[in-house]
């Protein structure tokens, strides 16, 4: 990361605390008379062993594409407009500190499908606030029960010996083979790699039910798992509920092909597996999974990829898909030669406080479409995309079809509070060939880009549904170097019903900066947009896009139903009208 980068990121943990505390309040609006918290049921899972990852999902479906069962009840009332409504969630798990990416409280968060790890044993209650664009705010909470593991655990150390016990950390295993085949043949079994200790394998597959572990014991580095054959990669799940945590996993190197080093199987469903704080170098791709006929209309389902790094692969950092989907916290970042993230399928999902840096060749940091419309397989929408810090290729964030050939169709996205930062190929940061999507409380840097840059394109790829309902408010768009364009919003063939409102501008070298070029579409709303030369930021040197008491910014912005806090969590509007741009001025 750049030195700029870095001096936003500790300005933005600086802001942590203010921000967490802000969501906090939100989400326990106690006071003398109010109603008591109703019940919910937004939990995929409201008990298990730790740690938990529970998905949140506050959006009532009955039946989502031609072959899914899928019928979810929330117990939440659904708000008319839920791009536009705020859901603020506080876990109950006041322990969990903060996110290492952005520096963000992991007991909180925003939109209508979010996700939680619960580490420590306990009982937890899981509050939401609900408001909608009236302003109508209501409550609700579900309890939240994590035990501890309580099955059977197996020790591995690189002194041990194969013809242990390997039932205590005194008599361990001495390789990961037999440590697997003991912990593979029955559920309820933990296995555990010594710290500090490296260890082989041709690959494995797990196929015990759980509740499972495969993690680590005693002090130190993590144990090395390195994969040295195997078709498919180095763990391959394929049972319910297990969880692979803290390991770094080493590719075979010169034969890349390798496939990735976690993963699930294509044609046999995976629920419930969560993988946690594993370091992923030298595979074909990191982390990931696809999906084979057999599982289309019963899709992986509940997974969670939490706090991963990966890096060095020759394709990319994460391939991944499925219902119920959480990508939280990870590190995906210098690719040889595709995407850092790529979601094929994400119904219902939450990708949040990634990092997303440098992917390979011209490729996206996150590229998101859907599976093939009418297949079968449920369609990608209802997905949260918060917090993350993104660093591109070209077209930096793409959601929609991966080209114009597929009907790969996306619609319900939530993009808020991301934060781009420019790279010399980067010409547009975000591309949205989708329906239903807000774009609100980002800031796009374009800051070194190429010398034609575009914050967001709105359009259509190709054969799939025109894209309409696209809202881009209270964004900061920012170049501080010389370009010969500058737009904030550009409109292609196919758009309509596009809202473009409340954005800050500020390109003062850009040769001709606009805010929206292109097409002129059927239903196209544009006001209090503010371009400047002038826009009195906080210290745009180091990145940092607050804006001080003399902005023009400031009270400029029109009353919106669709932005109720700004990028650092705090309420909008504090003055006579809300501020124009991401932040909201103190």
């Amino acid at each position: 990361m750049t030195a700029r980068g870095l001096a936003w990121r500790a300005a933005l943990a600086a802001l942590a605390t203010g921000a967490a505390a802000s969501v906090a309040h939100a989400a326990n609006p106690a006071g003398a008379g109010a109603p008591e918290p109703a019940p919910m049921t937004t939990a995929n899972r409201a008990s298990g062993v730790a740690p938990l990852a529970v998905f949140f999902d506050a959006v009532d479906t009955q039946q989502e594409g031609p072959a899914s069962p899928f019928v979810w009840r929330s117990g939440v009332q659904q708000p008319r407009d839920p791009e536009a409504a705020e859901y603020v969630w506080d876990f109950g798990d006041a322990g969990a500190g903060a996110w290492r990416t952005t520096g963000l409280s992991r007991n909180a968060a925003t939109g209508y499908t979010t996700a939680h790890v619960y580490e420590t044993p306990g009982v937890y209650t899981a509050t939401l606030t609900v408001t909608d664009a009236a302003g109508a705010r209501r409550t609700y909470r579900q309890r939240i029960t994590v035990s501890a593991f309580a099955g059977k655990t197996y020790y591995v150390a690189a002194s041990g010996n194969d013809r242990n016990p390997g039932t205590s950390p005194d008599a361990p295993f001495a390789t990961f083979e037999r440590g697997f085949a003991a912990v593979n043949g029955g559920p309820n079994r933990r296995l555990l790699l010594r710290r500090g200790d490296s260890f082989s394998t041709g690959g494995v597959t797990l196929t015990a039910p759980g509740p499972g572990i495969i993690g680590a014991y005693g002090e130190g580095a993590r144990p090395v798992l390195k994969v040295t054959t195997g078709a498919d990669g180095g763990i391959i799940i394929r049972a319910p509920d297990w969880r692979v945590m803290d390991l770094d996993l080493v590719g075979p190197g010169a034969n890349v092909d390798r496939d990735t080093a976690i993963g699930y199987a294509n044609v046999i469903q995976t629920v419930n597996a969560l993988v946690l704080r594993v370091r992923s170098t030298q595979f074909r791709v990191g982390f990931g999974n696809g999906d084979w006929k057999p599982i289309y209309a019963t899709p992986h389902d509940g997974n969670a990829w939490v706090d991963c790094e990966a890096t060095a692969e020759k394709a990319g950092g994460m391939y991944v898909g499925g219902r119920r989907l959480a990508i939280l916290g990870n590190d995906l970042h210098d690719l040889s030669s595709t995407h850092a993230l790529r979601v094929w399928q994400a119904h219902k999902a939450v990708i949040a406080h990634n990092r997303l840096w440098n992917p390979g060749g011209t490729r996206h940091a996150l590229k998101l479409h859907g599976p093939g419309h009418g297949d079968g397989r449920p369609e990608t929408r209802w997905v949260t995309v918060t917090d993350n810090l993104v660093r591109g290729k070209v077209w930096s964030l793409a959601v929609g079809p991966q080209d114009g050939e597929k009907d790969e169709r996306v619609s319900h996205v939530v993009l808020e509070r991301n934060r781009t930062h420019g790279e010399a190929s980067v010409q547009v940061d975000l591309l949205i060939w989708a329906r239903d999507v807000m774009v609100r409380n980002n800031v796009f840097d374009g800051t070194g880009a190429s010398k034609y840059y575009t914050a967001v394109l709105v359009g259509r790829r190709g054969i799939e549904p025109d894209p309409e309902g696209v809202r881009v408010v209270n964004n900061t768009i920012v170049r501080t170097d010389a370009a010969d364009a500058f737009a904030v919003v550009r409109l292609e063939p196919g758009a309509r019903g596009v809202v473009v409102r409340n954005n800050l501008a500020s390109a003062p070298l850009s040769r001709h900066p606009t805010l929206v070029q292109g097409e002129t579409i059927p239903g196209l709303l544009q006001d209090h947009n503010l371009l400047t030369t002038s826009a009195a930021f906080v210290d745009p040197a180091r990145e940092d896009y607050r804006l001080l008491p003399r902005s023009p910014a400031v009270d400029a912005g029109a009353a919106t139903v669709e932005v109720h806090a700004d990028f650092a969590g705090a309420p909008r509007p504090r003055g006579a009208a809300p501020d124009v741009g991401a932040y909201e001025s103190h």
